[in-house]
């Protein structure tokens, strides 16, 4: 919903109403941006220059230039960003409940939602509330930039102070605009029919239950003041260079692949004794005119190109001659080149944009996942303490002391590409040596705190019962029927 500067609050507060009308006004100047780089991440890239006039041939192959490169680079980092439970000093069944909350609100996929945000829009947004028909799990959701201004302290930028949520819902075929603001002590509801004004609802006013401002932002370049830094807009100029290379390849690939033949010398129009152009005529012996209104001569064809055909052109002073095809490798180096460049300011390793695989060794495949793995480190770092607020929240919004989980930790699954070989290898070795099993199993493709737990388990039972004398338990392939 797009909400102007101007658009007019009434209520009785005026501090109030400055809040909300700044708060409604800064989404609609984030607007413009906004859009721009949601277009630039789903590939609705700005298409590259063609002269007015162009054929439809030409337009066709403007229209195949763009490639997609932002959303790969973006979802590249997201794919790798999966909390998967938080840690306290209270215990395992506290922590368990904890992320219990969590995986009710199906933020095991919904979870991406922010991150991508951030990367996008250089801000994503989670809230948390009460929920009255559960009071053990508060609702938590990830929430739209577009529709949610968090305002910072502006003597302490990392604090919210206020923030300001608005939506559009229809009612008796009406839109009515709703816009609500969230103190740390008060939630104020607004509403107006349309372009009308917004006023106060009556009695709309409520203690705010968790005495913070309910929304958490994920940013994950933030700086001193408090800005973020969106991913997208430092990948938007080299995607351009990138379309824009293309377009040029796909040109010379439709007109210049080939071997042209060229003629000089030769007149393709049939003219009479006196030279003068032979026109075409219709049925009622009238010239039959072109599209400016000029009288149509009639051509010869210059013949087709055949292995058993030969061409033969009228005039002594015709030439046939060969024009060299373009060489598309020199486009092909080119456009790598600037998809090297592009992985580089992406931090995504340049294999997985350009998909050459030729003579890579594997430790150059290690090596290039290193900025890869510095970016998702820092991402989850940043991301991390915005998912201790959230837990922080849930706490207060379920009756309990936030002050009393200082020691959070998020444990993130780790996305990074293991040799399986090697680290069952390695914990064959070491795990007989005194090495703690779990800190092997931690590091499998996939695991999870929970996976962990549940194998970790699952390994003390089956020992417990070998001790007891339960040799079965040793699963070492099928058992032999009993005689």
């Amino acid at each position: 919903m797009n909400v102007t500067a101007q658009t007019l609050v009434t209520d009785q507060g005026s501090t109030e109403r400055d809040y909300l009308i700044e708060g409604l006004a800064k989404l609609a100047d984030a607007t413009p941006v906004r859009i721009k780089r949601q277009d630039a991440y789903e590939g609705r890239h700005d298409l590259p220059f063609a002269p007015e006039g162009s054929s439809t041939e030409y337009m066709a192959l403007r229209q195949m230039a763009p490639l997609p490169l932002i959303r790969l680079a973006v979802r590249t980092a997201c794919q790798r960003l999966r909390a998967g439970g938080v840690r306290t000093s209270k215990g395992q069944e506290f922590d368990r409940d904890l992320w219990r909350i969590w995986d009710r609100n199906n933020l095991g996929s919904r979870q991406r939602i922010p991150y991508t945000d951030g990367l996008v829009h250089d801000c994503g947004i989670m809230s948390v509330w009460p929920n009255k028909a559960d009071k053990t799990t508060p609702i938590i959701r990830p929430e739209s930039p577009a529709s949610v201004h968090v305002e910072s302290d502006p003597a302490d930028p990392f604090r919210s102070i206020w923030a300001v949520k608005t939506w559009v819902e229809r009612r008796n075929k009406k839109e009515i605009t709703v816009a609500m603001l969230y103190l740390p002590k008060e939630v104020i509801r607004y509403e107006g029919e349309g372009s009308q004004q917004l006023a106060e609802v009556p009695d709309s006013r409520t203690t705010n239950p968790l005495g913070r401002v309910p929304f958490v932002t994920f940013v994950p370049e933030i700086d001193a003041v408090g800005n973020g830094v969106s991913l997208v807009d430092a990948l938007m100029p080299a995607q351009r260079s990138i379309d824009t290379m293309r377009f040029n390849l796909l040109l010379a690939a439709q007109f210049a692949a080939f071997r042209q033949r060229v003629t000089t010398g030769y007149d393709p129009v049939l003219r009479d004794g006196n030279g003068d152009p032979i026109v075409k005529r219709g049925e009622d012996g009238e010239p039959i005119l072109d599209a400016d209104g000029q009288e149509q001569p009639i051509v010869r064809s210059p013949g087709r190109v055949g292995v058993d055909r030969l061409l033969a052109f009228p005039g002594e002073l015709t030439k046939v001659f060969d024009l060299e095809e373009s060489d598309l490798k020199n486009y092909v180096a080119a456009l790598d080149m600037l998809v090297a460049t592009f992985a580089a300011i992406a931090q995504v390793p340049p294999q997985y944009l350009i998909g050459d695989f030729k003579n890579v060794s594997g430790d150059l495949m290690v090596a290039t996942e290193a900025t890869l793995r510095s970016l998702i480190t820092d991402l989850q770092t940043g991301y991390g303490e915005s998912i201790k607020e959230v837990t922080r929240l849930v706490e207060i919004a379920r009756g309990g002391d936030a002050n009393e989980l200082s020691d959070l930790e998020v444990d993130w699954s780790d996305a990074d590409p293991k040799n399986i070989n090697q680290l069952a290898s390695a914990a064959a070795q070491m795990v007989p040596n005194g090495a703690p099993l779990k800190m092997f199993l931690e590091q499998w493709p996939g695991a999870t705190p929970r996976t962990v737990e549940r194998w970790m388990k699952d390994a003390s039972e089956a020992m417990a019962r070998i001790v007891a004398g339960d040799y079965a338990a040793i699963e070492m392939g099928p058992k032999p029927d009993a005689q």
